[in-house]
């Protein structure tokens, strides 16, 4: 869908503290073949629980809302995503980060954006949606936020990156800032869930080890879908949705001055991520995710906060950023610099 008045007008970030990786291939956390594979440099360990790293970045970006000109209060739309635990079990962990950011009398109803980490793409279309949709809606919060702490293994959720803690928030409005939204596309690929499920039935208890990698040799073990099948029906759709959110917004991949991907490890990120893409952009912004680790549904809009707060954008620059999550969804958007 093309936007014609929706901005990101302010954002915010909080990560964890830097840990070199070498001191997991030290201890043997992580195999030194796979560190060399990823290019990882630091991974980001938070000794917050996300609902804090959500305020924190909340906070930053409503102040830096105020200073574009939008002021977000308790009749804002608010959006929270996570992928993983968030401190306490079943617990609505969206009003409690609501009742320290806008208050604890509120118009609307905060909720909670499933979509694994998918969830900047997924929250930014949500928000944009319903802003254009209701007039009486003066602004929309997201924020998002994970840590990823034993007993799960950071280090091996999924191959190919290691999982990092932070936590990302953006202000959505219709009065201006930074960056404005131009265009959305989402699209999915049901066939590819079992990848995140294998043989696993259905319990009544949560588990307290996850093994993902478990589940997908299962996944491809009944034969259905080879990894080939995997990887190509992946490429078809990630290129699929950039080449959809770039014709809503009038233009080409070799117009795009930041690509923004999903922060995963370099071989990863050559063969999802650049291979499919009908062109190439003029700046990657890769490396960010190599000194924080994927920080589930929270990589993209940190990477629109980075963007902004290092003074990476020149007025009318552009921005292609892309998520996907399990499930598997996969999704574009276009953002362009104020004054483009």
């Amino acid at each position: 869908m093309r936007f014609e008045d929706i901005w990101i007008a302010g954002t915010g970030g909080a990560l964890g503290d830097p840990v070199p990786i070498e001191r997991a291939v030290a201890d043997g956390s992580y195999p030194a073949e796979a560190a060399a594979s990823t290019g990882m440099i630091t991974y980001a360990a938070a000794r917050h629980a996300p609902p804090e790293l959500a305020v924190a970045a909340g906070r930053q970006a409503i102040k830096e809302a105020a200073n574009a000109g939008t002021v977000v209060g308790p009749d804002a739309l608010y959006l929270h995503s996570h992928g993983y635990f968030q401190g306490i079990d079943m617990w609505p962990a969206a009003c409690w980060i609501a009742r320290r950011l806008l208050g604890a009398q509120l118009s609307g109803m905060p909720l909670t954006v499933s979509a694994a980490s998918n969830g900047s793409l997924a929250g930014l279309e949500l928000a944009a949606g319903l802003l254009t949709a209701r007039p009486d809606l003066p602004a929309a919060l997201l924020t998002l936020a994970d840590r990823f702490a034993p007993p799960v293994d950071r280090f091996h959720l999924s191959p190919g990156m290691v999982f990092g803690d932070g936590g990302a928030a953006a202000v959505v409005s219709r009065s201006g800032g930074p960056l404005r939204l131009v265009s959305v596309v989402s699209e999915a690929d049901t066939d590819l869930e079992g990848l995140s499920r294998g043989d696993e039935p259905f319990g009544t208890v949560p588990h307290q080890h996850t093994d993902t990698r478990k589940r997908t040799r299962e996944f491809l073990a009944h034969g259905e879908l080879s990894l080939r099948d995997v990887r190509e029906r992946s490429a078809t759709r990630t290129r699929s949705v950039v080449e959809r959110a770039l014709t809503e917004a009038g233009l080409t991949i070799e117009q795009v001055d930041w690509y923004c991907p999903p922060f995963v490890g370099k071989a990863l990120m050559a063969d999802s991520f650049l291979r499919p893409l009908p062109g190439r952009p003029r700046n990657l912004l890769t490396d960010l995710g190599l000194t924080t680790g994927h920080l589930g549904p929270a990589d993209g809009v940190y990477a629109l906060h980075h963007l902004i707060t290092t003074d990476l954008l020149r007025p009318g620059a552009t921005v292609l950023l892309i998520g996907t999550g399990m499930g598997f969804t996969f999704s574009a958007a276009v953002l362009a610099a104020d004054g483009g």
